[in-house]
C-alpha cells in the first residue's frame, strides 16, 4: 500500500512527507532521477505524489514524466508547485511566467470545493514559492483549473483522471487547510474520478476555467501600466516636464549622440558578430541576477572588451535599473570610438525619449507589440529627431511587417515572448527571411552560451544582444570575443 513520493531535490519534502504520513499513508521517498520507472512498477503504489522543486519543469525532470505517462488512470497522482507545473506541460499546456516573483508569501486561494478542496474554505491562505505558472490560455483541453489566486493558476484537474496539482505548498505551515487537502488526496482510489463518488463535480468545472482565463494578464500588461505611473510622477516635478526636458536639449545639454546603426554595421563587418552588451541587475523572470551591479564599472568593462553598444535597462521595479544607471554608463565610456548606448525600457511616451537623450542614450528601445501604429510613427520620428536611432522589437510576422512599414533601420527579433517570457530560439531565423537587406537585424534574449550565436550564421543576423550570461560569464571578455567570432570568425584578444 505504498505512496510513492518522487522528490526534485526540495527542502519542503520532508513537510510533504511527514503530512501524508499523518494522513495516514505509507510513504516512500524517492529523488526522481535516482529510481526507475521499472523500479516503480515494482514497488505497486496506490497513489504517488509529485514533489516541488526548483528551476522549470522541463528541466531535469528525472522520471516524472514517465511516471506520470504510465500510472495515470491508474492510481491517483498529485502535483506539489513543480509537480503540478509538470501535469500542465504534460498534457499539452505551457508553463510561463506568473507575473511577479512569490517567495514565501501567502496568498487567498478561490476553489471549486472539489477533489483535493474538498471541504476547504473559500479564499483559504496558502503559501508560495513560485515564479512561473501554467498560462490559463494553454490550458489542455484535458485538465480544467480547480483554483486560481487574482489571475493566476492555482491548480488544475484531470477531467477524467485521478490527476490533480496545486501551485502553493499544502504542506507548508502558513498554509491554512494544507492537513485536509491532503487528507482528500489520500482518500482517492484507483484512476478515474468514476470510482471516486463525490470527489468531482463536473458542473463546478468550467467555471472556475472561465473565470481564471477571463482574468489571465500578462507581464508585458504589468509592467506598461507601472511605466505609466512612473512617467506620470517624473513629469510633474517641478522642471521636469516635457516641455522643460525640450528646453534643456535645446540649450545643448545632451552629450552627442553616435549613429547607433553604423555602430552595429562596422562591428558586423567581415563576418563578425555585433555584441550589444547588456546591464541587467533582474529580470521578472529570473529574479535577481546581479543585483550589486555598478553600471558604470560594468558598462567600461563592456567598452574594454568590444561591445558595440551597450543596452542599459532603466527599468526599475522588475529591472532594477534607473536613468541614472544610463547616465553614468554614458560618462564611464565618454571617448572616440566609444559603444552606442541603448536605453532598454518600455518607451511608449516622447517625455522618456527625451530624457533618454539628456541623460547621453544614442537610441532608444520601441516594442511594437506595446505600442499602436500612430504611436510607434511618432516615437520613431522624435527619436531621430534627437539624433537617435531606435531599435524597434518585434515578435511575430505581423510585428515585423509594422517595423518595416514604419521605417525602422534597426529591427530586434525577441525571442522570448514578452506575454508568457517563453523564449523559442528559432524566432529570429523564421523572421530574418523577410528583413532587408539595408536593416540591421539583431538577435534578442535566449542566449547563454557563444555557440548559441552561431545558429544565425549566413540568417541576416548580424548583432546580437546579450545580458544575463554577460552579467554572470566569470570570463566575460572572452565570452563577448566567443559572440564576435559565432560566425566562424577569428577574433583575437
Amino acid at each position: 500500500m505504498a505512496t510513492i513520493l518522487l522528490d526534485a531535490y526540495d527542502s519542503f519534502t520532508f513537510n510533504l512527507y511527514q503530512y501524508l504520513s499523518q494522513a495516514g499513508a505509507d510513504v516512500h521517498v524517492f529523488r526522481n532521477d535516482k529510481i526507475t520507472l521499472a523500479e516503480v512498477i515494482a514497488l505497486d503504489p496506490v497513489r504517488i505524489v509529485l514533489s516541488p522543486g526548483p528551476g522549470h519543469p522541463r528541466e531535469d525532470p528525472g522520471i516524472c514524466y514517465e511516471v506520470l505517462e504510465h500510472f495515470a488512470g491508474k492510481v491517483p497522482i498529485l502535483g506539489v508547485c513543480l509537480g503540478q507545473q509538470m501535469m500542465y506541460e504534460h498534457y499539452g499546456g505551457t508553463v510561463g511566467y506568473a507575473g511577479e516573483i512569490h517567495h514565501g508569501k501567502t496568498s487567498g486561494v478561490q476553489h471549486d470545493a472539489q477533489g483535493v478542496y474538498r471541504g476547504v474554505a473559500q479564499g483559504v491562505a496558502v503559501t508560495r514559492y513560485h515564479s512561473l505558472a501554467g498560462d490559463a490560455r494553454t490550458l489542455p483541453a484535458c485538465l480544467e483549473i480547480n483554483s486560481w489566486a487574482g489571475s493566476v493558476v492555482m491548480g488544475v484537474r484531470h477531467k477524467e483522471l485521478t490527476v490533480e496539482g496545486v501551485q502553493f505548498h499544502p504542506e507548508s505551515i502558513l498554509s491554512g487547510q494544507g492537513h485536509l487537502m491532503l487528507e482528500n488526496f489520500v482518500r482517492l482510489r484507483g484512476g478515474t474520478w468514476a470510482e471516486n463518488a463525490g470527489a468531482r463535480d463536473p458542473a463546478c468545472a468550467g467555471v472556475v476555467a472561465a473565470a481564471a482565463t477571463a482574468g489571465a494578464g500578462d507581464i508585458l500588461e504589468r509592467i506598461f501600466a507601472q511605466r505609466q505611473r512612473d512617467v506620470a510622477q517624473d513629469s510633474a516635478r517641478p522642471g521636469r516636464a516635457l516641455a522643460d526636458l525640450q528646453r534643456l536639449l535645446g540649450l545643448g545639454l545632451a552629450p552627442a549622440p553616435v549613429d547607433f546603426a553604423q555602430r552595429l554595421r562596422a562591428a558586423a563587418a567581415g563576418g563578425r558578430v555585433a555584441v550589444l552588451a547588456e546591464i541587467k541587475r533582474a529580470s521578472p523572470s529570473k529574479g535577481d541576477i546581479c543585483a550589486g551591479a555598478v553600471a558604470a564599472e560594468q558598462g567600461r568593462a563592456y567598452a574594454a572588451a568590444g561591445a558595440a553598444a551597450i543596452s542599459v535597462l532603466t527599468e526599475p521595479t522588475w529591472f532594477k535599473g534607473t536613468l541614472d544607471d544610463l547616465r553614468d554608463v554614458r560618462a564611464a565610456v565618454d571617448g572616440a570610438g566609444r559603444p552606442a548606448v541603448l536605453r532598454k525600457d518600455f518607451v511608449f511616451d516622447e517625455y522618456q525619449v527625451a530624457e533618454a537623450r539628456l541623460a547621453g542614450a544614442d537610441a532608444v528601445l520601441l516594442i511594437v507589440k506595446m505600442l499602436e501604429r500612430a504611436r510607434l510613427d511618432a516615437l520613431l520620428a522624435y527619436s531621430r529627431a534627437l539624433g537617435m536611432e531606435p531599435l524597434v522589437e518585434v515578435n511575430t510576422p505581423d510585428e515585423l511587417r509594422v517595423a518595416l512599414a514604419v521605417g525602422a533601420r534597426v529591427v530586434g527579433v525577441n525571442n522570448r515572448d514578452l506575454r508568457t517570457f517563453a523564449v523559442d530560439m528559432d524566432t529570429t531565423r523564421s523572421l530574418a527571411a523577410d528583413v532587408p537587406a539595408d536593416v540591421v537585424l539583431v538577435a534578442l534574449s535566449g542566449i547563454v552560451q557563444p555557440a548559441d550565436a552561431g545558429v544565425y550564421a549566413g540568417s541576416g543576423v548580424s548583432a546580437v544582444l546579450v545580458g544575463e550570461a554577460l552579467m554572470r560569464a566569470p570570463d566575460m571578455p572572452g565570452f563577448v570575443r566567443g559572440l564576435q567570432g559565432a560566425f566562424g570568425q577569428q577574433i583575437s584578444e
